[in-house]
């Protein structure tokens, strides 16, 4: 729907959606035209389904997936920290947080000794 109406305008947005329109429908009739010719969907979805069984066996052999899973959840715990960390010291610098914490001493002055 919202790809429709961006098609419906008589500017520079429209002629692109109507443009893509065309080039869209081309590439579904080469498609097709090549796939009645070769039957390269069918292989395709062979191939696929053999891998995704292969796939299924070493995940059950070797908990892939949870590993995957495990090491995600550390990376998202890793920069969540991170991000409050940096909000906590945004808040700092505003001065909103000063009096319940020590000053921070900076880092960057230590070349003036």
């Amino acid at each position: 729907v919202a790809f429709a109406s961006f098609t419906q305008g008589s500017n520079a947005q429209g002629d692109l959606g109507r443009t893509m329109g065309m080039r869209l429908v081309g590439l579904v009739q080469v498609v097709t035209s090549i796939n009645s010719e070769l039957r390269i969907l069918g292989k395709a979805a062979t191939v696929g389904g053999l891998i995704f069984d292969k796939m299924m066996i070493l995940d059950r052999k070797h908990r892939v997936k949870d590993k995957f899973v495990a090491v995600c959840k550390f990376a998202y715990d890793k920069v969540s920290r991170t991000a409050n960390l940096v909000q906590e010291d945004i808040k700092e610098d505003r001065g909103d947080d000063r009096r319940d914490r020590p000053p921070r001493r900076d880092y960057d002055d230590d070349d003036d000794r």
